[in-house]
This record gives C-alpha cells, sequence and structure tokens, in this order.
C-alpha cells in the first residue's frame, strides 16, 4: 500500500494518541502516506482530512484524548440527512470512493462497539480496514485490556483518595459514581484499588438492606467515614437501572446516571449518617495516559500497520493476557461480561470484607 488513512471514534480515552503516532512512524519507515480523518465518521461521510507526518505526531503519546477529534453518535451507513424529516442515507459507498481518490488504499478504525460494527461494513463494501478496540469500560472482546482502562482505573482511584480527606474530616458516607455502562470491570478494579468499603456492579443487583447494614457496621465500628463505589448502571434487586437520559440517534441509546444522587438520600434516609453523592464522570477519560495505555496503544496502532500493509484486513487486533491477537470482524457483537464468581479481583475483595451489597 501507498497511502492509508487512520480515523478515531465513539467516545474519547487515553492511548489513542500513541496509536496514531505509532501508525504514522511505522508506516512512514515502510514508505506508506497516512492520511488522519477528522472527527470520527463526520470527516468519514464529509470528506474532513489531514496529513500526517513525523511533525503532526510529535509527543503526542503523552497527551489525552485524540489530536484527529471523535465523534461518538454518526453512523456512515445510516447517516442522518434530514433528522428532522427521519431521513438517512448510507454513505459508505460515496465515502470510500472519496477516499480511493486521493489514493488511500486500506483504513485503521479505532474506537468502540459501534465504530468498529461501522468498520465492519466499509470492509465489507470493499475498503480494507483493522480495527482496533478502545474503551474505559473494558468489555470489549477484542482485547483485555481494551485502551484506556488502565488509565481510567487510575483516575478514579486518585479521584476517591482525594475524596477520602473530606469523608474523613466530616464523618460522611461518600457513595462515587463510576462510569462502564452494564460492565463492572471499572467500578471494581478503581473501587477495588482505593479501598472502597462497598462495591456495586451492574452484573450482581443489590439488597439496600444490605448495603445500609453495611455503612452501620463500618461506622460503628469506629472508622470516621465509608466509601461506595457505584457503577451508574447498577441496579437495586427488584428495581430498574437509574437512566439519565434517552438519546434515539446514538448507538448506545441508554445515558445511565443519578444512582449516586439516589443512593446516597436512601442511605441517609435509613441510617441517618449525613451522605453525598459524587459522580466522576467523564473525569475517568480524560488526562495523560497512563504507561500501560501508551504501550498498548503503541502496539496494537503497529500491529495493525503491519498486517494492513501486507494486505490482511477485516481483522480485530487486541491484546490477550500480554500476547497480541487478532479476530475476525463480528457479525454480531457480544459485550465481555465480568464473572463476579471468577474474577480473581472480585474474590480478593470478598476474601477482605468488601461488601458487594448481597
Amino acid at each position: 500500500m501507498k497511502k492509508i488513512a487512520i480515523m478515531t471514534a465513539g467516545g474519547d480515552c487515553a492511548g489513542l494518541n500513541s496509536v496514531i503516532k505509532s501508525v504514522v512512524m511505522s508506516a512512514m519507515n515502510k514508505g506508506i502516506k497516512v492520511v488522519g480523518i477528522l472527527d470520527g465518521y463526520i470527516g468519514f461521510v464529509e470528506g474532513k482530512y489531514m496529513n500526517l507526518d513525523k511533525h503532526s505526531v510529535y509527543n503526542i503519546e503523552t497527551e489525552g484524548g485524540t489530536i484527529l477529534g471523535s465523534s461518538n453518535k454518526e453512523c456512515p451507513f445510516h447517516y442522518p440527512v434530514d433528522v428532522k424529516n427521519g431521513k438517512y442515507e448510507d454513505k459508505v459507498p460515496s465515502s470510500i470512493e472519496a477516499l480511493r481518490k486521493i489514493g488511500v488504499e486500506g483504513m485503521i478504525i479505532v474506537g468502540g462497539d459501534g465504530t468498529l460494527d461501522s468498520a465492519r461494513v466499509i470492509n465489507e463494501a470493499g475498503m480494507p480496514v483493522i480495527g482496533i478496540p478502545k474503551t474505559i469500560d473494558n468489555d470489549m472482546s477484542g482485547s483485555n485490556p481494551t485502551i484506556g482502562f488502565e488509565t481510567a482505573v487510575e483516575n478514579a482511584v486518585e479521584a476517591i483518595r482525594k475524596l477520602k480527606t473530606t469523608a474523613f474530616s466530616h464523618r460522611r458516607v461518600m457513595v462515587v459514581e463510576m462510569m462502564g455502562r452494564t460492565s463492572g470491570y471499572l467500578t471494581l478494579y478503581g473501587g477495588f484499588a482505593s479501598g472502597a468499603d462497598i462495591i456495586l456492579l451492574p452484573e450482581q443487583d443489590y439488597n439496600l438492606e444490605v448495603v445500609c447494614n453495611k455503612v452501620n457496621e463500618i461506622m460503628k465500628s469506629g472508622k470516621r467515614y465509608v466509601i461506595i463505589a457505584a457503577s451508574e448502571a447498577c441496579k437495586e434487586q427488584g428495581k430498574s437501572e437509574t437512566v439519565a437520559r434517552v438519546l434515539e440517534d446514538s448507538f448506545e441509546q441508554k445515558r445511565y446516571g443519578g444512582i449516586a444522587e439516589k443512593l446516597s438520600r436512601q442511605i441517609e434516609e435509613i441510617t441517618g449518617y449525613e451522605t453525598r453523592p459524587m459522580v466522576l464522570g467523564h473525569l475517568q477519560r480524560g488526562g495523560e495516559p497512563c504507561v500501560a495505555d501508551i504501550l498498548l496503544g503503541a502496539r496494537l496502532g503497529d500491529y495493525a500497520l503491519n498486517l494492513l500493509s501486507d494486505d490482511r484486513s477485516g481483522y480485530i487486533v487486541g491484546a490477550h493476557e500480554n500476547v497480541l491477537i487478532k479476530t475476525r470482524f463480528p457479525k454480531i457483537r457480544e459485550p465481555r461480561i465480568l464473572d463476579i464468581e471468577d474474577n480473581d479481583i472480585a474474590r480478593t475483595a470478598r476474601d477482605m470484607g468488601i461488601c458487594f451489597g448481597v
């Protein structure tokens, strides 16, 4: 190949710029030019490109987010052309043609479930594609861990450690709402590493009475505070998840939010202890990448570039037990579910007396 394109789409995370730098530098050493597609599938459809070279990517591996920009709503084969009247069109063929006209022969697409499902469609439409999974949720079957997860865990741990000082000072219960959607990896790992007393996960509905009894037990033992790490999609037994809003035009239509506020009111009412909610939100996705994400991003970027330059496409590349792997684009994507019973972090947490609300 003489020229390829790279794109980042979906929610941003730390480690994306490491992928971009690795692809660009490795491509240059093979005599391959690289075009960056801007703002995810918006740039793919609307022809927003930039040429990338070593000057474009100098030192970007230490920066969070993505220099190419991103978008997490647009779908190229169901692209909104007149939302008010519900008109959508398949823009994949015309978008591929536009890239062909500037000499692009293959693509590397970095993103989550929705992004890589569209990448599969583009590959099947005739443009060779290699996909790279990224998500702070760590719930994609193509890689474990996924790019962005390790940094998000560290961000969560740092935030909760700072929260402990005010919790101690005021003898408070703090309910920390964490991202992850229907996957509990981020809440489990971040909650455990930060010393949370109670961890509530979407894979296991909690019993409110058990949670409140644990709060009473901890506070009466002489400890001055309680930290509860609650996944945004966790829910009480017999109840539904707490949904902040629904976006009809998004791949992930449910936007979870509000569990910390609801749970804080309930705990304070039942136990009498002053309880405060804290929503970490997008703070978990931001900031400089940790070393693990820089290394993983670079390795996967180089692996993807080598596959593409060898005329091999239609793969998702990832890591498993620190070994690089490739898998074919699946027709149906199934998220990786956290197995609470088999996960050694969860088992260690239970052995140490951390409560899971059951």
